[in-house]
């Protein structure tokens, strides 16, 4: 193992936890928060008969209508439209409570529901000002089910949580980290048959290592092989009806590509000077892909962010390239 590895796996692990917890804290932070209303319901709904959705509102800006629909749905994925009108009741600056009861019709396809609470001036949905969804409920058949009455808090979340990225960045920038990392890993080809390479086994396993991991770096970035991971995974969570746990994985995962990078850039910077921009870029870029991989909303808002059709993410990726790069050169010339 490199001398720059060697570190207490007890700090080492320290290290890490403690990242993963400030950045969870710091994504739970930027997530949007709807903190205007509670809900409650019975965690079941039974077809055929009605469900009582509870509102509590916080103080208002203005007197208002709080209105409560009923939306439908085969999977959690998302809702296929209204399934019942709940109507509209009253509410002054004080906010309250306000208890609607909404029919759960019989349908053959329905197997969840989604309250749809929102504020309006008039109580029509063309004037409305606020709005929520509340947690998919499950349905049972009516069948002999028994009605819960027992209401228990829903989680609920804002419109744009369900929206999707933006559209698909522009490709220029994407060749042109491509073709440095190409560029990387022929550079990476010829260190292997320097005399300072062939001199030492170590040296030697670096550089073809090195190599392989740029090719495949290249040619994932050509072929947009993240774009195409990102989509297949997000396909599998919706067959399989898994689509709603999406942000909890997700957290979970950029906490933890973020605390293995700061590990890794911490440890990188105590490498040779000659290979410690290779390593630190390499490490970076990394990170940057995990995140961008698991596609995160809050974290989306500032990876998107564009200038001339470049993006944020892009741009970052690309400055790791080139510092990847200039480190080989760097690395290369002070070995020889």
């Amino acid at each position: 193992m490199p001398p720059w590895l060697k570190l207490d796996w007890r700090v080492s692990a320290g290290l890490a936890l403690a990242a993963a917890a400030v950045i969870w804290w710091g994504l739970d932070a930027l997530e949007p928060r709807v903190n205007w209303l509670r809900v409650e319901a019975p965690r079941r709904a039974v077809a055929g008969q009605p469900l009582t959705l509870r509102v509590h509102l916080a103080p208002l800006a203005e007197p208002a209508r709080v209105c409560a629909d009923l939306h439908w749905g085969t999977t959690r994925n998302g809702t296929l439209g209204c399934l019942a009108c709940g109507g509209s009741q009253p509410a002054g600056p004080e906010g309250g409570t306000f208890d609607f009861t909404l029919r759960v019709p019989s349908m053959k396809e329905l197997q969840f529901v989604s309250g749809l609470i929102y504020l309006s001036r008039t109580g029509q949905w063309r004037d409305h000002t606020r709005m929520a969804f509340t947690e998919f409920i499950p349905v049972r058949d009516g069948a002999g089910a028994r009605v819960e009455t027992q209401l228990k808090p829903l989680r609920v979340q804002p419109p744009d949580d369900r929206a999707g990225r933006s559209p698909r960045a522009a490709a220029v920038p994407r060749w042109l980290t491509a073709l440095l990392f190409l560029a990387g890993a022929v550079m990476a080809r010829r260190a292997v048959a320097a005399p300072a390479a062939s001199a030492a086994g170590a040296d030697t396993r670096f550089w073809q290592i090195l190599a392989v991991l740029l090719l495949l770096a290249g040619l994932g970035e050509l072929f947009a092989v993240e774009d195409w991971l990102g989509a297949r995974a997000r396909e599998i969570a919706r067959a399989h009806d898994l689509y709603y746990l999406r942000s909890a994985f997700q957290k979970i995962s950029v906490s933890l590509a973020g605390a293995a990078t700061l590990v890794w850039l911490i440890l990188g910077g105590r490498a040779r000077r000659p290979r410690r921009l290779l390593l630190l870029a390499g490490g970076l870029y990394l990170g940057i892909s995990a995140a961008n991989l698991v596609s995160l909303h809050a974290v989306d808002r500032f990876a998107d962010l564009s200038w001339r059709g470049i993006t944020l993410v892009q741009a970052l990726k690309l400055a790791c390239a080139l510092l990847i790069l200039i480190g080989i050169h760097t690395a290369r010339r002070a070995e020889n």
